[in-house]
């Protein structure tokens, strides 16, 4: 009996160590298939939530990128543009901030990185070498690293001339220096017809249009940067000679009389309807063009002269580049390895021509079909020269105000470009 209890025994004891293997080999392969089919997710805050054009391309592509990654989703939270920034700016400071969010460059940047909340692109960087100009991806650089890539961009130097009234005036070809240029307003002058039209109202075009161009012609693009660090000077001479061609062309009487009392719309609605010859803006002018004008191929654009003497490159327009997506700098590992998955797919060529289509311009040259107007495919060809800073987004409110006040007095003769320049130095100097 105790010989057949302990075979026994012993059976059950083999029979319970067989079971839990088995059930050892069942759990482990369960395992590995939840690895496998885990589902990384990650967040994006972003300011999509008006229905327009660009908002909808952005979303389409999040989708699509869901669609063909199973292993991924990306999830959209969308803020309200006017309280976006603050969200952001207050969760950084707490370190809160979710997987991806949208960035702009410059000042509005800077703070994310100095605070080490933004993980640097450098690893992927090299996917759109050849696709995106070094000087726009640029604007997304800090101290050499890549933060963010941009989708799209606002150019404020252009300008949209009349060709029927340009070549009655004797030139066939927009003037590409600034001695031309003078000469065609000469012309015009003499013809009775208004050289330029300007609305300065809000004393801001003077300066984000006229003078972020022509400054960089002069000083070059480190100029801005080093006059606001203290190594340079406001009253470096190529920046007063900057702000003196706005006094030569108010001189010249360059400009309609009352450019001071019209806004920035009023004037471009007079070239519109052929008032002037020529209105200098930006890329924002392009749709209410192409909504308006009766003939848009009696409507070019051209890029600023260049000026004799400067220093900067001739091939740059002042422009920013638009919204980008940064990512969290606490991502590793496998959703990091997603995060750049999701980037190289969004800012393709497939995003980009979507935006081409809306007539919003960007930092690649795709090939553009006979749909597309004239005047958008020149305006977008512009920027792949380079983008120059443009003022307004790089200096402080202070200076702003001071430069955009001082170039408005200068008009009205109120004060020479020395007495401007020597006021922004003093102010840079005091902060």
């Amino acid at each position: 009996m105790k010989k057949w209890l302990f075979m026994l025994f012993s059976l059950i004891i083999t029979i319970g160590l067989v079971a839990c293997s088995n059930g050892g080999d069942e759990n482990t392969s369960s395992s590995s298939d939840d690895n496998d089919n885990e589902v990384i997710e990650l967040t994006v805050w972003n300011d999509w939530t008006e229905d327009r054009p660009e908002n909808r391309t952005y979303k389409g592509m999040v989708e699509k990128f869901n669609e063909q990654n199973e292993n991924i989703e990306v999830i959209v939270e969308a803020i309200p543009h006017d309280d976006y920034e603050t969200k952001l700016r207050t969760q950084a400071a707490g370190k809160q901030l979710p997987d991806m969010f949208r960035v702009w460059p410059g000042t509005r940047l800077e703070p994310l990185v100095n605070g080490d909340t933004v993980l640097p692109l450098d690893e992927i960087v090299d996917h759109w070498d050849g696709s995106i100009p070094e000087g726009i991806m640029g604007d997304y650089a800090i101290d050499g690293k890549q933060y963010a890539i941009p989708g799209n961009i606002s150019e404020t130097s252009l300008i949209f001339y009349n060709k029927e009234l340009v070549s009655q005036a004797g030139f066939d070809v927009f003037p590409e220096t600034y001695e031309e240029l003078k000469s065609l307003i000469q012309v015009l002058n003499e013809e009775e017809v208004t050289p330029i039209s300007l609305g300065n109202k809000a004393a801001w075009p003077l300066q984000s249009v006229y003078i972020s161009t022509i400054a960089d012609r002069f000083t070059g693009s480190d100029f801005l940067p080093q006059a606001l660090s203290g190594e340079e000077s406001f009253e470096n001479e190529q920046f007063i000679d900057a702000l003196s061609v706005i006094e030569e062309l108010n001189e010249m009487e360059a400009f309609n009389g009352d450019m001071n009392t019209l806004d920035e719309a009023q004037s471009r609605n007079n070239f519109i309807a052929g008032k002037a010859a020529m209105h200098f803006a930006g890329s924002w002018a392009v749709g209410p063009i192409l909504d308006d004008a009766e003939n848009l191929d009696n409507i070019g654009v051209a890029p600023f002269p260049s000026f004799a003497g400067g220093d900067g490159d001739p091939a740059k327009i002042a422009g920013v580049a638009g919204g980008g997506i940064a990512l969290n700098s606490e991502l590793s590992g496998d959703e990091k390895e997603a995060a750049f998955e999701f980037l190289k797919f969004f800012y393709s060529d497939e995003m980009y021509q979507q935006l081409l289509e809306a007539n919003i311009i960007v930092p690649v040259n795709l090939e553009m079909g006979d749909d597309i107007p004239q005047v958008f495919q020149t305006a977008n060809e512009l920027a792949q020269g380079g983008l120059a800073p443009v003022y307004d987004a790089t200096l402080t409110p202070e200076l702003t105000d001071m430069i955009n006040n001082g170039l408005q007095s200068i008009t009205v003769g109120g004060k020479t470009p020395e007495d401007l320049a020597a006021e922004m130095q003093e102010e840079a100097e005091s902060n």
